[in-house]
């Protein structure tokens, strides 16, 4: 008997443990069965759009020059007798520079003020007697055309005397000297200095032959250089070559820029923005978030727990986002993560929830 009862007991007990773990099996079903329609919801993440000032811009790279410069030489040989400036000098226009050895062209100036001097009186005293009729008419004009020969030759021995003196054509700054005191210098072959005019500068630019409509005089540019990483300096447009070179098919736009303090030195290499347009309070979205298909561009918003798509019109693209000129307000939610598995009023899921 007590045998019986211990295999009912058992049995008893084997049948309760099946049930409960019938049940639980059961349970664990009916909740993965309710949770699968919500595992197929695409997760995304939302973002508003931004206002934003958006400005389009062509870059080109090009190297600082001077404003003006000039090689200066001298217009007389001779010895270079004082040197008055030196490499970096500052120097105003007509500034004396150098003093080229004068000795020959003072004598020849002293030779020709005489000639024109005995020849002056010459003529003087011709006319007298041509008044009085006591010389011929030959006689006067011979005298006048002498007068005439002799001023000229003195004329020219002064410029030369004046020659000696080398001064600034303009103010600027001597970038380069090449002869000491005593060196000799010939008529137009020695160059003595290099100068700089250096209160503007400029960059020649080369436009591609694409972006030549868009690029016209006074349109703002935006200079950044090596050695001001944290500054940009603002020049203008002011030439255009108004002719494409056949090699590079680009046009040269030369690019004025202010300079003050001289901070920006002739020979930099500079990064070039030229600003084309300038939209302020643009709304943008981030580049990413933008889909694109036989109909066109086309972004997802999140309503009421659906992805709705909206065809828009891209404009101006910068620092990873994008200008939306048509199809948003600036308050939506732009599903800006996850949108590639996101379809027309189909359920999604924010991320964070």
């Amino acid at each position: 008997m007590k045998k019986h009862t211990k295999i009912l007991v058992l049995i008893v007990i084997i049948l309760t443990i099946g049930f409960v773990a019938f049940r639980a099996f059961q349970s664990k079903s009916s909740q993965e069965a309710a949770a699968a329609p919500r595992q197929n919801i695409p997760l995304v993440k939302v973002e508003k759009p931004l206002r934003q000032n958006v400005s389009y811009m062509l870059k080109y790279t090009g190297d600082i020059s001077p404003i003006q410069q000039a090689n200066i030489f001298s217009k007389v040989s001779g010895n270079v007798e004082r040197i008055y400036v030196d490499l970096g000098s500052a120097v105003r226009r007509n500034q004396l520079l150098a003093v080229i050895d004068s000795t020959e062209l003072y004598q020849t100036y002293q030779q020709t003020a005489a000639t024109y001097t005995n020849a002056k009186v010459s003529y003087q005293r011709t006319r007298q007697l041509f008044e009085q009729n006591l010389v011929a008419r030959q006689d006067l004009d011979n005298a006048e055309a002498a007068m005439k020969v002799a001023e000229a030759n003195f004329a020219t021995a002064k410029t030369r005397l004046g020659y000696a003196k080398i001064t600034a054509p303009f103010s600027g700054f001597i970038t380069k000297r090449f002869l000491d005191r005593g060196a000799l210098v010939q008529i137009g072959s020695s160059t003595l200095f290099t100068l700089m005019k250096n209160d503007s500068v400029k960059i020649i630019a080369n436009i591609l032959e694409k972006d030549i409509p868009t690029v016209t005089r006074n349109k703002k540019a935006i200079i950044k250089v090596d050695a001001y990483p944290d500054k940009e300096f603002e020049g203008v447009i002011t030439n255009l070559n108004q002719a494409i070179d056949m090699t590079t098919r680009t046009m040269a736009a030369e690019i004025d820029i202010p300079n003050r303090g001289n901070m920006l030195k002739p020979g930099m290499f500079a990064e070039v923005s030229i600003l084309i347009e300038n939209h302020p309070q643009a709304i943008t979205i981030p580049t990413q978030a933008i889909l694109n298909d036989q109909n066109g561009d086309y972004v997802f918003l999140y309503e009421n727990g659906k992805a709705k798509r909206v065809n828009i019109k891209r404009g101006i693209e910068q620092e990873g986002r994008t200008e939306i000129l048509k199809g948003l307000f600036g308050d939506e939610d732009v599903i800006s993560t996850g949108q590639n598995f996101a379809r027309n009023n189909a359920q999604v899921r924010l991320a964070n929830t």
